[in-house]
């Protein structure tokens, strides 16, 4: 028997009860259905449709439904298409018909567009912390790899020496713009479509204003309509994680390729690492390539929701089914690809010996263009006098570092004694001190600002 087959002279096919069911994925919301049940039946006390015992009898039954859920105590029932009509189904064997006056001017449709918002809100909070701890992290990182100097690449080709704080600290600040993602996507989750019924309204004059303070929605959605077709949250939710785990990816990979014998840059933890079942000597970066493949995962729910959501007009449709999966899958794998990655960052070992050897003194090109700049060459003729410069060190296997002043005036008069300075990657650091350089004082500024961020 469904709440819903006054109108059908049969019952559903057995397949078509199976295909309908949302129940095996959306009891997830079990605890923001009864929060929203609780604030509904508030509300229809107000204006008389429960009597103040009534309400204390629904809204013990629904605590006690939740209760024995999360001790395992409940069966569901094959005619519980969701979790909706399960816990009302429960609730009415329990209390009686008083219970069946709780859907009283409401709808499954505003019901579940409020569960999902405030399932979103819960997650994205939780999420926001643990991105937190993420970056505290990488603070952690950058405060104790500020002496070291390594390579920073461009088309992963040596470019020009940076501080590995610096490159640490470039995470930080793009985790704190998807932090700001998250944070939007939140707030968009943060209005309450309850009393929006079917698509109408409610017929029932409920203060929707104190249900909102109840279930502790920052506003109210002023259309009816909205409030049961958008489901924008979701999208902008999915997109804000997706983009996240963009980002995490991306320095995965670094990690992952620095931790190879080839470069030598990094080691991860046993704790973080696994091995081969035929390879004896292997230690594989599992955790990192695992994050990285994530990457995909969260873009794939993406777009599988946004190709859903872009075919249906307004208002309901059960198309919307498909907004859960997707939300739930990426809120959970992304709340453990920053637990892991948190962890794969404050026991990782750098071998500064290994970064040190690595720097290559064409590096320092950059820099003897500049020296040549400011002696007032212009910086494009500076740029070709050093690159023959480059193509000479190349051809006589000589460090652009030991090259004598002699041998530098053979490309440019300019060259004077004080080039000496354009040998040594610590000078080259010092000159680059402007607002965001990698220069060790820029740095500090950097990390202080991050410390200022995360204090607030």
């Amino acid at each position: 028997m469904k709440m819903w087959d006054g109108r059908f002279s049969k019952p559903s096919d057995a397949m078509m009860e199976k295909f309908n069911n949302s129940l095996p994925f959306d009891k997830a919301l079990i605890a923001e259905d009864i929060a929203g049940s609780i604030a509904w039946a508030t509300a229809l006390q107000r204006i008389g449709i429960f009597t103040s015992d009534e309400l204390t009898l629904v809204v013990n039954g629904l605590q006690g439904i939740l209760d024995d859920y999360n001790n395992g105590l409940i069966t569901f029932k094959p005619q519980d298409e969701d979790i909706h009509m399960a816990v009302e189904r429960i609730l009415v064997e329990r209390i009686g018909d008083t219970g069946a006056r709780l859907h009283t001017g409401r709808s499954r449709n505003d019901q579940v567009a409020t569960d999902c918002r405030l399932y979103t809100k819960n997650a994205l909070k939780k999420t926001i912390d643990v991105l937190i701890e993420l970056q505290r992290a990488v603070v952690y990182r950058a405060e104790n790899d500020n002496q070291i100097i390594m390579p920073g690449f461009t088309h992963y080709q040596q470019a020009q020496p940076v501080l590995m704080s610096h490159y640490w600290m470039s995470f930080f600040f793009i985790l704190e713009r998807e932090k700001s993602r998250l944070a939007h996507a939140l707030t968009t989750a943060d209005m309450m479509p309850l009393g929006s019924g079917a698509m109408a309204g409610s017929g029932f004059n409920v203060d929707r204003t104190k249900i909102a303070e109840q279930l502790g929605f920052a506003t109210v959605s002023p259309n009816s309509m909205d409030g049961v077709a958008s489901r924008d949250f979701i999208l902008e939710s999915l997109s804000a994680i997706a983009s996240l785990g963009i980002t995490i990816s991306r320095y995965a990979e670094d990690l992952i390729l620095w931790s190879t014998k080839e470069f030598g840059f990094v080691e991860l933890d046993d704790a973080w690492s696994t091995g081969s079942s035929i390879m004896p000597q292997k230690k594989n970066p599992d955790s990192l390539e695992l994050i990285r493949g994530k990457s995909g995962r969260f873009v794939g729910n993406y777009m599988r929701f946004a190709t859903t959501l872009k075919g249906i007009g307004l208002t309901y449709f059960k198309d919307l089914q498909e907004d859960k999966e997707p939300l739930f899958d990426s809120i959970t794998h992304m709340e453990m690809v920053l637990k892991v990655f948190t962890q794969v960052l404050i026991t990782l070992k750098v071998n500064k010996e290994n970064i040190t050897n690595d720097l290559d003194p064409l590096l320092l090109a950059t820099d003897f263009a500049d020296y040549l700049a400011r002696k007032g060459l212009p910086f494009r003729m500076a740029h070709k006098v050093v690159g023959k410069i480059v193509a000479y060190c190349i051809e006589k296997s000589r460090p652009m570092t030991q090259l004598t002043l002699e041998e530098l005036k053979q490309f440019s008069d300019i060259f004077e004694a004080d080039v000496e300075k354009c040998f040594s990657f610590e000078e080259a650091l010092n000159s680059r001190n402007i607002y965001g350089g990698t220069g060790p004082r820029s740095v500090k500024a950097q990390i202080e600002l991050a410390k200022s961020m995360l204090d607030k």
